[in-house]
């Protein structure tokens, strides 16, 4: 499957149900009892990173809060969550 993170299409691998059940469960630890867990939220990017089928070759020029950025943006197109719209204060 495709999916456009920033500028470019990545070309990925389909998630199934089960994966996408098992990220749902990774990121339901990441805000457990209304606190952001850090190391679950981690979890969840590597998780997404390995079902992708992504790794160090997609990511050699770039620098880890980018990585991060596409790998949630994988994540969010993974569990059909659409990135909140930012404000144009209009």
């Amino acid at each position: 499957m495709i999916v456009k993170v920033g500028k470019k299409d990545w070309d990925i691998n389909d998630c199934t149900y089960a994966e996408r059940r098992e990220l749902h469960k990774l990121n339901a630890k990441v805000w457990w009892e209304g606190k952001m867990d850090v190391e679950s939220y981690y979890d969840v990017l590597e998780k997404v990173g390995v079902i992708a089928g992504l790794g160090e070759n997609d990511f050699k020029d770039m620098d880890m809060a980018k990585v991060d950025e596409v790998l949630q943006g994988i994540f969010l197109e993974y569990l059909g969550i659409e990135p909140a719209k930012k404000d144009s204060g209009g």
